[in-house]
């Protein structure tokens, strides 16, 4: 039997869906739709009102597929079930995790979110932390399943040989990114790095190294050459006790330079150990360790086997299994599952 299937976003996808199909962009965020034949997508007017005037319409669909709109998700949950309309909500959930620390002193806004999170048919975790969280919150076990997060690992993949220079790239604009840590690092080494972020990102009490350049809001075509000119990637990311960024910070950016071929350096992040084996398929750092950083790139500057290992583990764990294609595989599972 046919199903209806939705993909509800809040921002307009046309621009990303033409760059994907030209190959000027990732087809990253479109979450695995592209991968789903038949599926179709609308986009959440701004504000709750305007919003509620999209119900009718969702509610024409059997499986309506969002990472937003937590309260119009409820309402169209608790429409289909006192209307007996047959529309199952799946929620992608990047930042439960951060909204439950950052209001865990404000129990009538945690009983919201809660209220929100139990009435869709199933959350989908992009890690085991984030599914532990929801438990802990109270919220139903065989409601929450954990489908690792995929990306364009086709974009990303060098068509030809690389050619690498002494560069050290990292790439970010998540709010949970700490270039502050990666700067203090960059002064006890020799190396050049570039960084490429928002303006927003770049710490105002600390002077940007000279060995550092920072390039701001980049195409992707750009971040694409400079995974292909880099020789490692760092992502350093904030402590997971600081509410800020998504659950999951530095996913997309690391799984991006892991399929371009490339060591990576990372901060420690709970995610990491449900996709990699630290050590085996990426370097793992403690957070707010600027002298750890250094030090592991220096390490593995000048251990070039030691880097080859790496990449070429990483590349292909991505490759094989954190690919929009899998994760659209994976959505298609879970909705047989619910219908």
């Amino acid at each position: 039997m046919k199903r209806k299937i939705l993909f509800l976003f809040s921002g307009s996808r046309e621009r990303i869906l033409h760059e994907a199909r030209s190959g000027e962009g990732t087809d990253t965020a479109l979450r695995g739709m592209n991968h789903i034949p038949g599926a179709e997508y609308l986009i959440a007017p701004r504000g709750l009102i305007w919003s509620l005037f999209l119900i009718p319409r969702l509610l024409r669909f059997d499986i309506v597929i969002a990472q937003d709109e937590l309260f119009l998700g409820y309402v169209v949950s608790q429409c289909a079930r006192m209307f007996r309309f047959k529309t199952k909500w799946l929620y992608i959930t990047m930042t439960s995790s951060t909204l439950i620390r950052r209001h865990a002193t404000h129990p009538v806004r945690l009983f919201l979110f809660k209220q929100f999170w139990a009435s869709y048919s199933r959350i989908i975790c992009l890690s085991s932390e984030q599914l532990e969280d929801l438990v802990q919150l109270g919220i139903a076990r065989e409601h929450l399943v954990f489908v690792p997060f995929g990306i364009d690992a086709q974009f990303f993949q060098p068509a030809s040989e690389p050619h690498e220079e002494n560069l050290i790239v990292s790439v970010g604009r998540d709010a949970g990114r700490d270039y502050k840590t990666l700067f203090r690092a960059a002064e006890h080494t020799k190396h050049s790095f570039v960084v490429v972020a928002s303006k927003r990102n770049i710490p105002l009490d600390i002077s940007t190294p000279s060995n550092i350049s920072v390039l701001y809001d980049q195409p992707l075509t750009e971040v694409r050459d400079l995974y292909a000119h880099a020789w490692l990637v760092v992502v350093p990311s904030k402590d997971a006790s600081v509410s800020d960024g998504s659950d999951c910070s530095g996913q997309t950016v690391i799984l991006d330079a892991l399929a371009a071929g490339k060591a990576v350096i990372a901060t420690r992040r709970s995610w990491i150990a449900d996709y990699f084996v630290p050590g085996q398929d990426l370097v793992v750092i403690e957070p707010n360790d600027s002298e750890a950083l250094a030090r592991a790139i220096n390490e593995l500057w000048g251990d070039e086997g030691k880097q080859s290992r790496l990449a070429e583990s990483g590349q292909a764990k991505v490759v094989a299994h954190y690919t929009t294609k899998a994760f659209a595989k994976a959505l298609l599972l879970m909705i047989d599952s619910v219908t």
